[in-house]
């Protein structure tokens, strides 16, 4: 049944992410295009010319932004809420799935939508880097070489890992917001807002402690020399990672908790 329900959560969202690839990948494209554009042509415009031409690079490029990561969350908080706490739910928790099938399935399915749009923000850059290249006629292989470089190399495998868990946090986040805002009679809504300002005011104090991006300065330094000691960086990572892995745990089984025994659809 856990394989049907997670069908079902790609099977409903694929048209909107297939619609938000589509409108990032052209905003892309766009970037490359002006961008490499006034990129052969900077000596020749005038600085005021040229700051309008920045100012709506910068537009187009909060706009891949937006449409990757707002447009994501909306569909996972809403799709979630409608369908185990919305008039949706009634005929959610009477399928014949137990409430760990059904939670699992909404987490799993929103947490690799959310990769999806880290990945795709790589693409995005790599497309409009390419389109930059195409209409300059710029050599980018050095680019690619250093590009190549930092993917390959330990810190940003780290990276990568601290993203994938903060990702799934962040999600189960917003999941335990709503959950307790169903716990009381009016207004959830606003008191799963509420709830959820107030777990992340108070998590992102606690998890200060053990942030690995704490120090900003000896970051930047490690990322722009990417020295042998990079690789003594990633030991920091993982008293942030225990931390996210018990918010992970604590926050899945206080919605499974509420939604199994504490469940008011009135």
């Amino acid at each position: 049944m856990f394989g049907k329900l997670l069908k079902y959560e790609f099977k409903s969202t694929a048209k909107w992410y297939l619609l938000m690839t589509l409108i990032v990948l052209s905003l892309s494209v766009l970037v490359g295009v002006i961008g490499g554009s006034n990129a052969s042509n900077a000596n020749f415009l005038e600085n005021q010319m040229l700051e309008t031409i920045i100012g709506i690079l910068f537009i187009l490029i909060f706009g891949i932004l937006i449409v990757l990561f707002l447009s994501n969350y909306y569909i996972i908080i809403r799709r979630f809420y409608t369908n185990l706490y919305g008039r949706e739910g009634y005929l959610t928790w009477t399928l014949p799935a137990s409430p760990h099938a059904i939670l699992l399935s909404k987490f799993l399915g929103a947490w690799i939508a959310s990769i999806y749009c880290f990945v795709l923000l790589y693409i995005c850059g790599i497309v409009t880097l390419l389109v930059m290249g195409s209409v300059t006629g710029e050599d980018l292989s050095l680019i690619w070489d250093n590009y190549l470089s930092i993917l390959s190399h330990s810190f940003t495998l780290w990276q990568i890992v601290w993203i994938m868990v903060t990702t799934a946090s962040g999600i189960l986040m917003f999941y335990v917001s709503i959950a307790l805002g169903q716990l009381f009679q009016n207004r959830r809504g606003l008191k799963a807002i509420l709830f959820g300002f107030l777990l992340w005011v108070v998590l992102s104090i606690i998890g200060t402690i053990v942030n690995p991006f704490r120090d900003l300065e000896n970051i930047f330094n490690l990322i722009g020399t990417m020295s042998s000691t990079t690789d003594d960086f990633g030991i920091d990572f993982i008293p942030g990672l225990i931390y996210e892995a018990i918010k992970i745990v604590s926050m899945y089984f206080t919605v499974h908790y509420i939604s199994k025994y504490k469940l008011n659809l009135q």
